[in-house]
């Protein structure tokens, strides 16, 4: 992790073809079904509020969700930045977290990157924190820094893993239609 820009980067696979992945990852309000439902409850979106239809460059959104060992919750605005059917989807968000009299702030970067594979897609979600004002405590002292930013990615890391499991569903499930329809 550089200390400078702090980041999580997780990695995975499923039996779906990048097309399926973007399609979800595009369609902004599956988000909070595997990133807020599908999460557990201490850290995960909460709500959503997002235009229909595939987001393009330019997409803004807002979500609100629940941050852990924190009575705080999270109020973001994103946009999206990259739109690239089927390999890349990034968005841009601008997080704020209200509470005990302050607030942070923080620009983030969502990048995901997928890749077909034999068995369907390779996915790499990369998360960067660009800017931060006013961190929690755990974001300012950096040897507790290091530690969180090390437990953001096994949050992360299951709303990521839902997003996979969710796309591997969907995949399956048209091709059991398709069969049916044959």
């Amino acid at each position: 992790m550089d200390e400078q820009r702090p980041n999580v980067r997780l990695r995975g696979t499923c039996g779906a073809s990048p097309e399926t992945v973007y399609d979800l990852l595009a369609d902004l309000r599956t988000h909070v079904d595997w990133g807020g439902a599908r999460q557990l409850p201490v850290f995960r979106l909460t709500g959503l509020s997002a235009p229909e239809g595939p987001a393009t460059v330019g997409t803004v959104f807002e979500s609100t969700g629940a941050i852990p060992m924190s009575r705080r919750r999270f109020e973001d605005r994103s946009t999206v930045t990259v739109a690239t059917r089927p390999s890349t989807f990034e968005f841009v968000t601008e997080a704020r977290a209200r509470g005990a009299g302050r607030e942070m702030a923080a620009r983030l970067v969502h990048r995901y990157e997928i890749a077909p594979v034999s068995t369907g897609s390779r996915v790499t979600y990369t998360l960067t924190q660009e800017e931060v004002a006013q961190p929690m405590l755990r974001f300012a002292i950096p040897g507790i820094r290091a530690v969180t930013w090390s437990m953001a990615g096994f949050m992360f890391g299951q709303g990521f893993r839902n997003l996979l499991a969710l796309a591997a569903a969907r995949a399956a499930r048209a091709t059991t239609q398709a069969r049916a329809r044959a």
